[in-house]
């Protein structure tokens, strides 16, 4: 039978080995965290960068008047009590607040929602939606930013005074 000194060693030995494992394992758990994060922060980024544009746009109008038969539509019960700026149209930022990728406006009977999303092929998606109150969204989708700009524009001229 082996002595209990002659088994302490090969115990250490073998603790240092899974203690070796552990630290690892740990340690590809944190690059792999990192490398996530990292990943997320700059598709993020990306979709920041190719929401620019829609913000320099409604950047452009946010001091606009919206139609008094808008806000009457949206708010009927205090639209004379509300801003009648196009400012006041916007529900939420999409994304991050310090670079967002999208906007959610009010609109008549439900919402009109603008942002971009990253494909699994790595492809930059803009979308446009409309979201009717108690019902499924009306989503398009443009691989053309243009096409999607132009779709923000009418939805702008059909609710501000211009």
């Amino acid at each position: 039978m082996p002595s209990p000194q002659h088994s302490e060693p090969i115990a250490i030995e073998q603790m240092n080995e899974t203690l070796k494992q552990i630290r690892a394992r740990a340690e590809n758990a944190y690059q792999k965290r990192m490398t996530e994060e990292q990943r997320r922060a700059q598709r993020e980024r990306r979709k920041g960068e190719a929401a620019a544009p829609l913000f320099e746009a409604f950047k452009d109008v946010r001091n606009q008047l919206v139609k008094v038969s808008v806000l009457q539509r949206i708010w009927p019960e205090d639209y004379h009590e509300r801003n009648d700026r196009a400012l006041v149209l916007v529900a939420e930022l999409i994304g991050d607040r310090r670079r967002p990728h999208g906007i959610k406006l009010h609109v008549p009977g439900g919402y009109r929602r603008f942002a971009v999303e990253i494909l699994d092929d790595e492809s930059l998606s803009y979308l446009a939606s409309r979201e009717v109150l108690g019902g499924r969204p009306h989503v398009v989708s443009y691989e053309d930013r243009e096409q999607w700009l132009d779709a923000f524009y009418s939805t702008m001229a059909s609710l501000l005074e211009l």
